[in-house]
């Protein structure tokens, strides 16, 4: 009994020391490992020419804002130039998208940007010129003469004759057009054409502005100026394609067709329409009524004219194809019962339903 009560004791003292002995190791490996994780002591170095410096990582918000300050690698910074610009580009969008009211506002925005900035001169009244095109496609060209009349449309390009207020002064022409005054609109660009007289940077515009005299001159009676005018616009045309220098050729091309239509040339006219007429599909008169319709309604009515024309000279199968497809072309564009469309369609059902011999 006694050996028995004395085997257990001896049990039991092994076991109190084998279990205080796991304790011991499993104490002294959690110490080793605490001291693993503790980063090392760092030293303070001193190189030749360089400063003492601390190893101390430096507090959160100081790491922030260093990196945010920091440009990001291969990306350069915004520029003052660039805030504005994409103001301007996010207008045009809205406007091509065919929402002038969130075009007004981006184009306001744009040029607030550019007058806090010190955007050249000539550049805020680009911008200008944009939102005066806005204010024509939003609430049509009485509200665009208007706002010309206001201080916030004063004129920064002093020049008159300067390329940017060039645009400016054809816009203005186009709105007395749509609005029927069309002696003021003549006078206007009588005075347009003589900032042409001399050479430079305004003759890049000066075939728009003859294109648009000649269309005028037609509309308010001025006949016997139309031979002197085209003369010149021919001559500025040839000069522009040749020396690659001719900014949007379709109107001063498209008109140029008509006159040689006219004068009972359906032929060249043919020719010049095809070129004007280049490249436009659905997106493309879409476009342009968003963007600038008094320039839709002259290049729907010179595709007209195109179809015309090819069934003058006996060409009725393209005149018939030429028809149906501008026809289709605008009535998915503008909707079937926009007039320019409607009356497409109508020289569509004349031909194809009614051909008339040539």
């Amino acid at each position: 009994m006694r050996a028995t009560l004395l085997l257990k004791l001896v049990v039991l003292v092994l076991s109190v020391i084998a279990v205080i002995y796991g304790i011991s190791i499993v104490l002294q490996s959690n110490n080793a490992d605490k001291h693993s994780n503790q980063p090392p002591a760092t030293l303070n170095t001193i190189t030749p020419g360089s400063k003492l410096t601390s190893a101390q990582p430096s507090a959160p918000h100081e790491t922030e804002a260093a990196s945010s300050s920091a440009p990001s690698i291969g990306k350069e910074p915004d520029t003052k130039e660039d805030t504005y610009k994409v103001a301007a580009k996010k207008s045009v969008q809205f406007l091509e998208e065919g929402n002038p009211a969130q075009s007004q506002i981006e184009m306001r925005v744009a040029i607030g940007m550019a007058s806090e900035q010190g955007a050249p001169a000539a550049q805020l009244d680009v911008l200008r010129n944009m939102l005066m095109r806005i204010e024509y496609c939003k609430a049509g060209p009485e509200a665009m003469l208007a706002w010309l009349a206001t201080s916030e449309a004063a004129l920064v390009d002093t020049d008159v004759c300067g390329v940017v207020s060039i645009d400016r002064v054809r816009m203005k022409i186009e709105a007395l057009v749509a609005m029927g005054k069309l002696q003021e609109s003549w006078d206007e660009s009588k005075n347009l054409l003589a900032c042409f007289t001399k050479p430079g940077s305004a003759q890049m515009k000066e075939a728009l502005a003859l294109e648009q005299a000649i269309r005028i001159a037609g509309m308010a009676g001025a006949n016997e100026q139309i031979a002197n005018l085209e003369t010149r616009l021919r001559a500025t045309v040839e000069a522009g394609i040749a020396l690659k220098t001719l900014q949007d050729p379709q109107l001063p091309l498209a008109t140029l067709g008509t006159l040689a239509k006219m004068r009972g040339d359906c032929a060249t006219a043919i020719k010049l329409y095809n070129q004007a007429l280049e490249g436009f599909d659905i997106n493309q008169w879409l476009r342009e009524k968003r963007v600038a319709p008094w320039r839709l309604q002259v290049l729907a009515l010179v595709a007209m004219d195109r179809v015309d024309c090819l069934r003058q000279v006996g060409q009725i199968e393209r005149a018939k194809g030429s028809a149906s497809v501008l026809s289709a072309d605008l009535a998915t564009a503008l909707g079937e019962q926009d007039p320019l469309a409607m009356q497409a369609a109508d020289q569509r059902d004349q031909i194809l339903y009614a051909p008339m011999s040539p």
